[in-house]
């Protein structure tokens, strides 16, 4: 029988030379199948998306949908599930809009606030603008140049680079940093190009911070085509520009991480944590970002089980609240685990979005990191190539220094900034069977490390 299966995995691709053991094979088999033909990762998100929708931080959707989360794991077979306090900025966003003047006529910017922007006074501002290619370029213009003004980032992430991430990485520190650099020269507001690669007229939102700063000033992202309009304009003359922003951070509130524990055979107290962030921003439903590592968490301990595989291992899921405004609920989870003197044998988040899989990239020593690029062959027969050294995620960061092993899961990401913290960021941006072979990826990923 053992020749027949393998036989039928060399026809299907995995290759004369890979170093594959037919049973395990043939039960990843099974998990890719369980997962592209139930879609049970498709339903949750669907459900998160349409029935309880954008969960903004401090909002009740978010404790709405840790509550739902908790009830499906229970229903999934969870031994314990629990809700975790959170204390969590409360963020609002009201009516906005922004409009460009120029020679008496009006044009609309469609523009919407950054996430920790203060409001602007009741009857918005209005200034002329003056365009900055970068800080170094804010800071040859100086005071002379900027104060009165509204400062217009027009910044890009770099088309060239191969990894969106990377890309991201160079063009978002002007919304994080972009006002509180702007502040100091006396600007009345910014205005950026949003952070996408997508040339859309949606604007894409995300968090911003003053630092220590005392001036605070209004902050907006415009769509990529009205960054375009303005940009092209400015050369004729004089620009001004009206934005108004009824939005702010209105204190705090509570809001919970969902922590739901599969328990293993023989080493429960061996914790294999799976998780993503529950959070999302308030302009589409949060199904890329970051709905759909909610729903592969969720599948990882279900597709296990209905398989049939008993793992050795506790199989944990972990929702995470508040990733978006600065990791609350990652930070509350990491103490809790260190006073608990909780250890994870492994931890992986999947905050990249439903895209094909392209592989993981593992954060621990060498032999753990060649542990894992050994089960490569389990895997290319489902299109996953990469196995790097360096992963993890922004949650799991403050689980640094206590654990050791880290995996971050990495999807296609080439079109996940089209969607990004974005009014397009729904459920009809997810492709049902993308997100299940990630589902399967990363519970085909648990099955081969329990086995170590």
């Amino acid at each position: 029988m053992k020749k027949l299966v393998l036989a039928a995995l060399l026809a299907a691709g995995f290759g004369a030379q890979a170093q594959v053991d037919a049973d395990k094979a043939a039960l990843i088999k099974s998990i890719y199948t369980e997962a592209l033909g139930g879609q049970q990762g498709y339903d949750w998100l669907k459900y998160m998306c349409e029935e309880i929708g954008p969960r903004p931080s401090g909002s009740e959707a978010a404790n709405e949908a840790a509550r739902w989360a908790m009830r499906e794991m229970l229903n999934a077979g969870a031994d314990t599930a629990w809700l975790q306090e959170v204390e969590v900025p409360k963020w609002y966003r009201g009516e906005e809009w922004c409009t460009m003047s120029m020679g008496g006529r009006e044009v609309n910017l469609p523009a919407t606030a950054l996430g920790g922007s203060v409001p602007t006074p009741e009857n918005g501002i209005t200034a002329e603008v003056v365009v900055v290619n970068s800080f170094e370029h804010l800071e040859s213009l100086g005071r002379e140049g900027v104060e009165g003004k509204i400062v217009f980032y027009n910044t890009y992430m770099d088309h060239s680079l191969i990894s969106t991430f990377n890309a991201y990485g160079g063009a978002v520190k002007y919304r994080w940093a972009g006002a509180m650099e702007a502040a100091k020269y006396g600007a009345v507001a910014t205005i950026m190009r949003s952070v996408t690669l997508l040339r859309d007229d949606l604007p894409h939102t995300g968090a911003m911070s003053y630092g220590d700063s005392e001036v605070k000033i209004p902050s907006a992202a415009i769509s990529w085509q009205a960054a375009d309009k303005l940009s092209e304009d400015m050369g004729a003359g004089p620009v001004y520009v009206t934005l108004f922003l009824d939005c702010g951070v209105q204190g705090t509130a509570t809001n919970y991480n969902v922590i739901a524990d599969f328990k293993g055979t023989d080493k429960a107290n061996e914790i294999m944590l799976v998780g993503g962030h529950i959070d999302s921003w308030d302009l589409g439903q949060g199904a890329q970002d970051d709905g759909a590592g909610c729903a592969h968490a969720m599948q990882v301990p279900n597709l296990l089980k209905q398989v049939g595989y008993e793992h050795h291992r506790t199989i944990r899921v972990v929702l995470w609240a508040n990733e978006e405004f600065g990791l609350d609920g990652a930070k509350e989870y990491a103490n809790w685990a260190r006073m608990n003197n909780v250890h994870h044998w492994v931890a992986l988040e999947s905050d990249g979005g439903a895209g094909v899989p392209r592989g993981f990239g593992v954060g621990a020593d060498d032999d753990r990191v060649a542990q894992v690029q050994a089960m490569k062959p389990y895997f290319v027969p489902y299109g996953l190539h990469e196995f790097a050294k360096g992963g993890g995620g922004a949650d799991l960061s403050p689980l640094r220094g206590h654990d050791d092993f880290f995996v971050g899961f990495r999807p296609d990401s080439q079109r996940y900034f089209d969607f990004h913290h974005s009014a397009r960021d729904r459920i009809d941006a997810i492709h049902p069977r993308s997100l299940e072979m990630g589902s399967a990826s990363i519970a085909a990923l648990f099955y081969l490390l329990d086995q170590l």
